[in-house]
């Protein structure tokens, strides 16, 4: 009986570290100061962001006044929609970062993205392979969902994955010690 308390507490300490290594961020881009708005400096706001694979961003917007528009490196640099890779209306766009890489994103409305103008609303998104560790994602949040103030900028990178595996540690050690 002692030795299946003790391998049901390693598999569970296992399964605690494994969704710990799993947990991805989600930030919503432009947050705290704002949302995707022609009033935000976006190169400022990514300066200290690392996104990972994993991770997801969301562009909160109102659909009337914007969009978002994803293009290759050129139509960023030219501030130009022609062969959008991704276009994007919904005003609460999620978009997963699911591989390594550099994204580029511009608002399509014109007069909104300046290629040489430092407020224009265009953001680059460099993906990179390792774990999330930002300096202040957003909650996770959904379509429809409302989104709280990021958490300060000391703070680790939305980790689901890693509460709820210390939280089953503690579930199965708990009940073992009964």
């Amino acid at each position: 009986m002692a030795a299946m308390k003790i391998t049901l507490l390693a598999v569970a300490a296992i399964s605690a570290v494994l969704l710990g290594t799993a947990s991805a961020a989600t930030y919503g881009v432009g947050e705290p100061a704002g949302a995707w708005t022609l009033s935000t400096d976006y190169s400022t706001w990514v300066a200290d962001k690392k996104f990972n694979v994993g991770d997801e961003i969301v562009f909160k917007y109102s659909p009337s006044s914007h969009d978002v528009v994803e293009v290759s490196k050129a139509g960023y640099d030219s501030c130009s929609t022609a062969g959008a890779i991704n276009t994007f209306k919904t005003g609460n766009d999620v978009i997963p970062l699911n591989v390594t890489g550099t994204r580029y994103f511009i608002c399509g409305i014109t007069g909104h993205c300046s290629p040489t103008e430092a407020a224009s609303m265009k953001v680059v998104i460099d993906v990179a392979s390792g774990s999330s560790s930002p300096s202040s994602p957003m909650p996770a949040a959904g379509p429809g969902a409302s989104n709280s103030p990021p958490a300060p900028p000391s703070s680790a990178a939305t980790s689901v994955g890693a509460t709820a595996g210390f939280g089953l540690v503690a579930l199965l050690a708990a009940g073992l010690m009964a």
